[in-house]
């Protein structure tokens, strides 16, 4: 695998693994054991974690060749990437002025991919 397939692949999970947590914790009381317990018996937190998992170790492979400074800012592109997700699976309502600031991000991380 290249490492910007391993880049891009990583950023992929990462959004869903946002994603899968959300659902996985969505109406549990987390702060009693038994909504402890019940977390760990989520499919949605087990996919979080398998999600996570697997881009930190894409995310090793693709800062094995491409420098930093170039790749730890394109992970902001998990931000459109979760805020669609968002709208999709969870039935969150994102307003004007958030996809805005989201798009100005994306901008920014277009102009640093153009910079290679």
């Amino acid at each position: 695998m290249t490492p910007p397939v391993a880049l891009w692949l990583s950023i992929v999970l990462g959004a869903c693994a946002q994603v899968f947590l959300r659902k996985g914790v969505s109406g549990k009381n987390t702060g009693t054991r038994a909504g402890y317990f019940s977390l760990l018996l989520s499919g949605w937190v087990w996919a979080w974690a398998l999600c996570f998992a697997l881009a930190t170790g894409l995310w090793l492979i693709a800062l094995a060749q491409i420098q930093v400074s170039y790749a730890f800012p394109l992970l902001s592109l998990g931000y459109p990437i979760v805020a669609l997700l968002s709208v999709m699976f969870l039935g969150e309502r994102i307003n004007a002025p958030r996809w805005l600031a989201i798009l100005v991000i994306t901008i920014g991380v277009a102009i640093i991919w153009k910079s290679s």
